[in-house]
C-alpha cells in the first residue's frame, strides 16, 4: 500500500455499477483513515508545541481548557470523515452529506478557534511581519466572505460535485477547502485576536451578509425541478425518500442549519453589544464623585 493509498483511499462506490442491495451495516460501518489520522496527529502535536511555546514566553500557563475544545474540533472532523456520515453520504444520501458539511463548516470551525488562547494567538501575531500580513489578508470580512461563499457555491455544481464523489483526492481537497475558508469566515466574529474582530455592529451586518450570500445555493439545489446529481439518482435507496426529496431536505437542512448558526451567533453579538454599553455606562456612573449631603 503507498503512502498516496493512505491519504486518499479509494472511494466504495461510483464506479458505474449500482449495488441492487444495500446491507443495513452500512448505517454503522466506520473506515479507519490512517492518512486522516496522520495528518490530525501531527496538527495535534503542532497544536501542542506552538501553544506551549507561547506559554513560555509569555508566561503563561498552559490552558487545558483550550487545548480541550481544540482536540474536540479535530475529533469531530475525523467522526464526519470517517464514520457512516462519510460513506452514506458519498454513495447514498445527499442530505447526508449536507449534514456532514454543516459539522465541518459550524462545528468544527468554531471549536478549533476557540481553542486558541488569545494570548498564543498574539504572541504568534506579534512575532513576524509575514504573519501579520497573512492574517490581515484571510481575517478580512471582504475576502473571507466571498472565498467561503467561492468555495462553497463551486463545489455545488453538478459537475464538480459529482467528480467529487467519484474521485477520493478531489473529494479531500473539496473538504479541505470548506474547512479552510469556513475558519477564514468566522475569524471576523470568533478570531483569538479579540481587538482584530469586527465591532457589533459590522458584526451584525456582516452575518446578515453571510446568509443573504447562501441564498443562491439553497435555491438552486431546494427548488430544482430535476435531480443535480447523478451519484445519488442511481443509488439504492437507503430512506422511504426519493432522490428528488433527499435533494430538498439536503436543501432544506443546509439553510436550516446555517440560519440556527447565523441566529445564535446574531444574539450573542447583540447581547455582547448591549453588555459592552452597559459595562462603560457602569465605569462611567464610578467615575462620577458623589455629591457630599446638604446641611438643612
Amino acid at each position: 500500500m503507498s503512502i498516496l493509498d493512505l491519504i486518499c483511499p479509494p472511494a466504495f462506490a461510483h464506479t458505474g455499477i449500482v449495488p441492487v442491495t444495500v446491507s443495513a451495516s452500512v448505517w454503522w460501518e466506520w473506515r479507519l483513515e490512517w492518512g486522516l489520522i496522520f495528518i490530525l496527529a501531527f496538527v495535534a502535536v503542532g497544536y501542542l508545541r506552538v501553544v506551549r511555546q507561547a506559554a513560555t514566553a509569555t508566561e503563561h500557563a498552559f490552558s487545558r481548557v483550550h487545548a480541550a475544545k481544540f482536540y474536540a474540533g479535530l475529533l469531530i472532523l475525523y467522526i464526519a470523515a470517517a464514520s457512516p456520515i462519510d460513506r452514506i453520504g458519498e454513495e447514498y444520501l445527499f442530505s447526508m452529506h449536507m449534514v456532514q458539511h454543516n459539522l465541518f463548516m459550524y462545528i468544527c470551525a468554531k471549536l478549533l478557534l476557540s481553542g486558541i488562547p488569545d494570548w498564543a494567538a498574539r504572541y504568534w501575531y506579534n512575532a513576524s511581519g509575514i504573519l501579520r500580513r497573512l492574517y490581515s489578508l484571510i481575517s478580512h470580512p471582504l475576502p473571507a466572505c466571498l472565498a467561503f461563499n467561492l468555495v462553497f457555491t463551486l463545489w455545488h455544481i453538478p459537475f464538480l460535485y459529482d467528480w467529487a464523489l467519484q474521485d477520493r483526492m478531489v473529494h479531500n481537497v473539496e473538504h479541505l477547502t470548506m474547512i479552510g475558508t469556513a475558519l477564514m469566515l468566522w475569524l471576523p466574529l470568533w478570531s483569538p485576536l479579540t481587538e482584530r474582530r469586527l465591532n457589533y455592529p459590522m458584526q451584525m451586518f456582516y452575518l446578515i451578509a453571510i446568509a443573504i450570500a447562501q441564498l443562491p445555493v439553497f435555491a438552486y439545489v431546494t427548488f430544482s425541478p430535476e435531480v443535480l446529481y447523478p451519484t445519488y439518482e442511481m443509488a439504492p435507496r437507503l430512506t422511504l425518500l426519493t432522490a428528488a426529496q433527499d435533494q430538498q431536505l439536503g436543501g432544506v437542512l443546509m439553510k436550516i442549519n446555517g440560519m440556527l448558526v447565523l441566529f445564535a451567533a446574531f444574539i450573542s453579538v447583540a447581547m455582547q453589544w448591549y453588555n459592552s454599553e452597559q459595562n462603560q455606562t457602569d465605569s462611567q456612573d464610578a467615575r462620577v464623585p458623589a455629591q457630599p449631603a446638604q446641611a438643612t
